[in-house]
């Protein structure tokens, strides 16, 4: 993980914590330009909100 800013939840407004990076290979089909050529897929950064509990992901940078 680089040193993005902090995800924000999108349901409480707190500050959301940085779990795991995950190839999504499905993101192709809605961006194919996207797609790594070597991994077949766009790696996403995943995070939960300690408050509520939503899970959010974003592109990982």
């Amino acid at each position: 993980m680089t040193d993005t800013p902090k995800m924000i939840c999108p349901d409480c407004g707190i500050e959301m914590n940085y779990h795991a990076e995950k190839l999504d290979y499905t993101a192709a089909l809605i961006d194919p330009d996207a797609v790594d050529p070597d991994l077949d897929g766009i790696l996403e950064e995943v995070h939960t909100c300690p408050g509520c509990g939503t899970i959010g992901t974003r592109r990982s940078q």
